[in-house]
Parts: C-alpha cells; structure tokens; sequence
C-alpha cells in the first residue's frame, strides 16, 4: 500500500504540538506512519551508539521538501563527553565531487567551457599523457604515449585513467615519490601546485577505456580556478553554497565555529569498542594557512545542509527562488554517462543513479541518485518518493556494522 504522505505530515506535526495525546488517537494512519519512522530510526541509532559500534551519528529526512526527521545521536567526542548535536558538522569528503560537478557544468552553460575540451587546454602540464608500464623498485616508472588526451567527460566520470593512492598499492608508490596529496592536506602548496604533479603521471588505462574512481575532481578544481581566475572553495561558495543558503559548509571553518567539528573514530583494535582514528589527516579543516582546496574532498558540512543541494538537484536545479544549473544540465549529470555496464547502477557525473535493474530490487525507485564520503558519510534522493536522506557518520575505517544500509531499509520500511 503506498504511504499516505499528507496525512504523515498533519501527524508529525500533532505529535510536536501535543505531546500528551491519548493512545487511542494512534489510530489515524499518518500517526502510526510517524511513529513508526522515530521508532525505528531512534531504535537503530541508539542500539549503534549503545553497542560501541558507532560514535554517534545525524540522521536527516525530507519528504516533498519538508523535514520529517533530523535527530543526533551518541557523541561528537567520546573522551571529553561531548555530545553530538544536530548542527555539528561533519567532513563529507567525497561528498564535494557533487558540487564540484555542478560547478563545472555551470561554466559549461555559461559558455566559458565544454565537456569534450581536453584538459591541456586549461593544465597544459597534461598534455601527451604516458599510460603506465611499470612501477620500477625505486618508484619510478617505464610507460608509454596514450592514443589520446584526456577530457573534462573524462574526468567528470572517473574515466580518466587517473587513479587513486589509497585503492591501488601500485599507483600509491608514485603518489608517495611525488609527494602528492589526495586531499585533507595540512601544508601550504597551491591547488595548481598539485594537481602538476598529478600531470607527470602515469595513466592507469588510456583515457576513456575504463572506470576508476580517482582524483580526477581535485584536477576539476584547478579546472575551475583556472576558468574562473577564482580560487576553488571560493567559487563553489559564491556560487552554490550562497544561493543554496548552506550557511553551515565550508572548506575552512571559522574560528568561532571549530567547537562544532565532530571527531573520527574507527573499531578499536582488539575488536570491541572504538577509538581515536589512526588515519592522521584529520585536521585539514581548520587549518588556516591551507591554499589547496580539493575539489575531490575537502567540503564539511551538516546534515541539513547537504540535503539542500540533494533538493536542489531533484528539483531540476532549483532551490526556493534561486536556479543554480539548468534543467538539460541536471538531466546529464544523473543520467548514464558512461559505455560501461554498472550492474544495479548507471554512472553520471559524480552521482551513481539507480536503473530499472536496480529499481527492480528495491527499495529505492529508478532516478535514485547518491553520495558518499571516505570518513562513512552518506545520502540519496529518490524523486519517484520525493524524498532526501542524509546519513553522518565520522569514522575511518568506516563502520562494520551495515549502518547505512539498516538506516535507509528502516525508512522505506515506513514510508512505502
């Protein structure tokens, strides 16, 4: 039976109003529907919390615009009991790509550039790219010229043949001799700085042949700042943090607002419990001296926030008055971008979307689109429901216990 969503909403609305209301009201529909959703959404996180198998974690739903839920659960830093709020804020990592993508594709509207211009046009450092032969024992390489260059497509949908250091032991010897960040850096090189390392390089496949998950959006940033003569975070500010009125975002957080930044933790070693994180990149946010600003990685934000932008793309670019991307610029964002067979899912730019295949299993419905991040952050839009969930957590390693997955069946455990 499909939900019944207005009456959800005049329910959540009486429970706020009228805390003391009598069981036998529990009758209507759209009551049971709420209470249900706090139950087993508030049941899920505080069992986590209880059991030490998360920190703590902020749970956000809309359904068509409206907010339904955002609650906080567990702690913002477990040695100083500091509990966690729901405005704390939270480093989304690969969560920015989105509005990385967004920014492109809105100088590609402005005229200022196109999809299929090879990046050389603005990084002439990789121009004739070397496909990589080997790694030799001094992490140096033997490689040889690519058929071809690379493109913006191309790196919009990780089909650059750049990669990543920490997915590819192989490819992390040359991240490491080249003294390349990936993001979360806490030293003072340029965005250009680093990205012209990247550049001498060695693909991993010729550019367009096969998908792997890279650093592609940081050379997408210096792509923007070399358009736009504007330093990336500065950019993406002005133009889709500003208007999206996500007051709460930022690539450096203020001073008066570091309290705020939430700690990362992992499983604890001896396999109960958790503790400090052993990943040492952490502080990258409050790092004022900081130049490079990763167009891969580098957002924090909360969870309210975020679902503004996830809101703003399933509502064809707009958000309250303000338009931030056209409509036709949207639809090719999520939507396949891709030759390449993805199984439940097809690849736009930066969103992985749900195909009929994947809407056949369940629960989300075709159009589905996602983020997620490296320190266990994660959020879908599902336009068929007109719904937007946002899911924080702070750990790396990530969770071991499905938290992701248990959160997202609980609410279409309610509201379908």
């Amino acid at each position: 039976m499909k939900f019944d969503k207005s009456l959800f909403y005049l329910a959540f609305v009486a429970l706020l109003i009228i805390p003391g209301i009598s069981c036998s009201n529990k009758q209507n529909k759209g009551l049971e529907a709420s209470d249900q959703l706090n139950y087993r959404i508030d049941s899920l996180f505080q069992n986590a919390v209880a059991n030490k198998e998360i920190p703590g974690a902020v749970a956000y739903i809309s359904l068509d615009g409206k907010e339904v839920y955002h609650k906080a659960f567990g702690w913002k830093n477990i040695e100083n009991e500091e509990p966690l709020l729901k405005n704390d804020i939270f480093r989304m990592a690969s969560m920015t790509k989105g509005l990385t993508a967004v920014a492109i594709l809105q100088l590609i509207e402005e005229g200022a550039m196109h999809l299929d211009d090879e990046v050389h046009h603005y990084i002439p450092e990789f121009k004739n790219p070397q496909i990589l032969l080997e790694v030799l024992p001094d992490s140096g390489f033997t490689g040889r010229d690519a058929s071809s260059e690379i493109t913006i497509r191309q790196l919009l949908t990780h089909t650059s043949g750049i990669g990543y250091g920490f997915q590819n032991e192989v490819y992390n010897a040359l991240i490491i001799k080249n003294n390349i960040s990936e993001g979360f850096e806490d030293d003072n090189r340029s965005s250009y700085e680093n990205i012209s390392r990247i550049a001498k390089l060695p693909l991993l496949y010729e550019p367009g042949d096969e998908y792997v998950y890279s650093l592609s959006y940081d050379v997408l940033g210096v792509v923007i700042e070399q358009v736009t003569g504007m330093r990336f975070d500065r950019y993406v500010e002005q133009n889709i943090l500003d208007p999206l009125k996500m007051n709460n975002s930022y690539f450096f957080i203020p001073e008066k607002e570091q309290y705020r930044l939430v700690s990362v933790y992992q499983p604890a070693d001896n396999g109960t419990g958790l503790q400090r994180t052993s990943y040492p990149d952490n502080e990258y946010p409050v790092i004022s001296s900081r130049r490079f600003f990763s167009g891969g990685a580098d957002l924090c934000s909360t969870a309210e926030d975020y679902a503004k932008f996830l809101k703003m793309l399933m509502n064809d670019g707009k958000f309250d008055h303000s338009r931030i991307l056209g409509k036709s610029s949207v639809a090719k964002m999520l939507s396949k971008q891709t030759p390449f067979d993805d199984g439940d899912y097809d690849q736009g730019f930066a969103a992985w979307i749900i195909n009929d295949e994947g809407a056949s299993i369940g629960p989300r419905g075709i159009g589905s689109f996602q983020f997620g991040g490296f320190y266990d952050t994660f959020s879908w839009a599902d336009p068929e429901q007109h719904l937007v969930a946002v899911l924080l957590l702070q750990m790396y390693p990530t969770n071991e216990h499905s938290i992701h997955e248990k959160f997202r069946n609980a609410v279409y455990s309610v509201i379908h």
